[in-house]
């Protein structure tokens, strides 16, 4: 099969298993709410173009060495620990946002887990994995793949009443965090405008996706309100999953790479060292994927690679001299062999 198509493929086999994981899970359709229909297919939507577009980016060269590199960490435990610091202080906290600005790093915080939360509590409810079964007039009990997930619970308790609000809570965060990162692009006039179109874009829509959903509790005793802001917040939604694939946004897909990554560069991992002057550089085995790569596309630099940036600027300077017959700087013209042959020898080569 031809490597572009091996995304599509990918793509249509993750397809078919959520929509048979739908059957399946929703006991033949009878647990679908039909309210939440549009949601359900538009969510298909993002699953085609989120496994096409995740599949393409891993498939590169590049990603595929860091995508390697994770899966070997899990037969490693040294670089499984690594991993498992990286993916809890990255993907997790995201302490390298913190590093920068404390109120950025709490925004990007709530952005990430109020989106995340949201859609961990929603994809079940539309597909029709989980739903609540009223019993008696106190008590529901939460079902999950048509079974009981868990005893039933009382209307008046925390789990039911984190269980009812819990979209309610990820609103507000998506809504503080959008809110933010949004103020922060609009102040930052020197953007070119297809640049600050790509990053507002994405705001704005999360902005009014959690603002309209923040609405259908508030509006729920006005019918016509209630009604305006669910076909609102049901469109924002929509066009939301539907763009997801293709927007910034999409960076979530790519996002754990940064753990096969840190995985390669860990202190301990062997480097490689300049053969000009012995100082350290990147790990060898990122050294080695490196080279093969460039090797594959017929590129050859001679162990140029191999040499830190002021060894390679000392190249540069050396190869612009010698070709311009640069008298200024003859250290740079010169070679130990040069200076060993007479004066006149050397000169008559420079003027060859």
């Amino acid at each position: 099969m031809r490597p572009a198509l091996k995304p599509w493929r990918d793509a249509a086999a993750v397809t078919v298993a959520v929509l048979a994981a739908i059957v399946v899970g929703s006991r033949g359709g009878r647990d679908l709410d039909p309210a939440l229909f549009g949601y359900a297919a538009a969510t298909v939507v993002a699953v085609v173009g989120v496994a096409w577009r995740a599949s393409a980016f891993w498939r590169r060269p590049a990603s595929a060495h860091y995508g390697r590199t994770l899966l070997a960490a899990l037969r490693d435990p040294a670089r499984l620990r690594t991993a498992g610091r990286s993916a809890a202080l990255d993907l997790g906290a995201q302490t390298f946002i913190a590093r920068r600005s404390r109120v950025r790093w709490l925004a990007h915080l709530a952005l990430s887990l109020g989106t995340l939360a949201s859609f961990a509590i929603t994809v079940p409810l539309v597909f029709g994995w989980l739903h609540f079964e009223p019993v008696g007039q106190a008590h529901y009990q939460p079902m999950l793949f048509g079974f009981p997930a868990a005893p039933a619970l009382p209307l008046d308790g925390v789990p039911l009443w984190f269980a009812f609000h819990g979209l309610t809570l990820a609103g507000v965060a998506v809504a503080f965090g959008a809110a933010y990162f949004l103020a922060v692009r609009l102040r930052t006039r020197s953007l070119p405008g297809v640049v600050a179109g790509r990053h507002v874009g994405p705001l704005v829509l999360l902005l009014v996706v959690a603002l309209s959903g923040l609405a259908l509790p508030a509006s729920r005793h006005s019918p016509l309100a209630f009604a305006i802001a669910s076909r609102l917040h049901e469109l924002a939604v929509i066009v939301l999953l539907v763009a997801l694939p293709f927007s910034k946004l999409a960076h979530v897909l790519i996002r754990p790479l940064q753990i096969g990554a840190r995985v390669q560069n860990r202190a301990e991992a062997e480097r490689a060292a300049c053969v000009g002057c012995g100082a350290p550089l990147a790990p060898t085995a990122q050294l080695a994927a490196v080279e093969a790569l460039l090797a594959q596309r017929g590129a050859a630099f001679a162990g140029h690679q191999r040499r830190c940036p002021p060894c390679r600027r000392r190249l540069v300077a050396s190869a612009q001299a010698r070709l311009l017959g640069a008298p200024f700087h003859p250290d740079l013209v010169t070679t130990p062999t040069d200076r060993a042959t007479p004066a006149g020898d050397t000169a008559g080569r420079k003027v060859a």
